[in-house]
């Protein structure tokens, strides 16, 4: 029932709380502990993926989802914007190669304030336009 929770949040990115809520609107007696319980084991067996995003709360997501990513968290408003894997494919063959290094999982939250946060402010810290994005 929790991997089932995780796979029809639709791109959300669920806590242990949510999840809980979640499965006890059809099983009433679970408990957060079983919550976290199977969210820890099915993160062991690499069904499901633990995040941080800079709010101090874990947040679980499914890996088995074909959109694979990373995420931008503005600090402001707290929106997440999800960022395709393939965006670090390259930075990760160089740190792969200039460190002797194999790569297993890669899980990066970049912190900033999204445009709608910025309101038009300009200057005020790299941008995809000031990067050459």
């Amino acid at each position: 029932m929790v991997l089932q929770v995780l796979r029809e949040a639709h791109g959300r990115h669920l806590t242990a709380d949510d999840v809980c809520r979640a499965v006890q609107d059809s099983y009433p007696s679970f408990n957060r502990s079983t919550t976290y319980r199977v969210l820890e084991l099915l993160g062991a067996i690499g069904l499901v993926q633990q995040t941080r995003l800079g709010d101090g709360v874990a947040h679980f997501e499914v890996v088995d989802n074909p959109d694979r990513h990373h995420h931008l968290v503005c600090v402001q408003c707290g929106r997440v914007q999800n960022v395709p894997a393939d965006v670090l494919s390259e930075i990760s063959l160089r740190l792969a190669e200039r460190h002797s290094f194999h790569i297993g999982t890669v899980d990066l939250m970049i912190q900033g304030e999204c445009a709608g946060c910025r309101g038009g402010a300009s200057g005020r810290g790299l941008t995809a336009e000031s990067a050459g994005g």
